[in-house]
């Protein structure tokens, strides 16, 4: 009888990014996460909750960064910083409605993007013509290693 490959997943854990009041036009990057087990991929879970009504249309864009210890992206420090992306690959958007007060929410796979290495973090950038809500836990960044498993 063949093996199966099953997907084990590891423990959830929170990135820490600073959204609250994200101004428009504005990006922020996380604090680095150490991938010690060196890890193959992640899900990313974000959350970002609307402050004002925002436009239409408009949209919260998700960003991998990831620093090898000899190159990082787009200059990433690897701190919960103000981040401009230039070349970062985008891990997907949530566009939004005009609905003020409104969590806007999607889960993002970074296996696509190849291996994470062994320092990861994510940017988000707001492009929706108003400010992110004021309350810093209204927006929320998780990650969830998953492992193929030889069963």
């Amino acid at each position: 009888m063949a093996n199966e490959i099953r997907t084990k997943d590891v423990a959830e854990a929170a990135f820490t990014t600073t959204m609250a009041s994200l101004a428009a036009a504005a990006g922020r990057s996380s604090a680095a996460i150490t991938n010690t087990n060196d890890q193959p991929a992640a899900l990313i879970s974000v959350t970002v909750y609307s402050g004002t009504a925002p436009t239409a249309g408009g949209c919260y864009t998700i960003y991998l960064l990831r620093d090898t210890g000899t190159i990082a992206t787009d200059g990433w420090g690897g701190s919960d910083a103000a981040f401009t992306p230039v070349n970062a690959p985008i891990l997907g958007t949530l566009v939004v409605t005009n609905d003020a007060n409104t969590a806007f929410s999607g889960v993002f796979d970074t296996a696509p993007f190849g291996p994470l290495g062994p320092t990861f973090g994510i940017a988000i950038e707001n492009n929706t013509d108003q400010a992110v809500h004021a309350t810093e836990g209204n927006s929320v960044e998780y990650y969830n290693y998953y492992v193929p498993e030889v069963q």
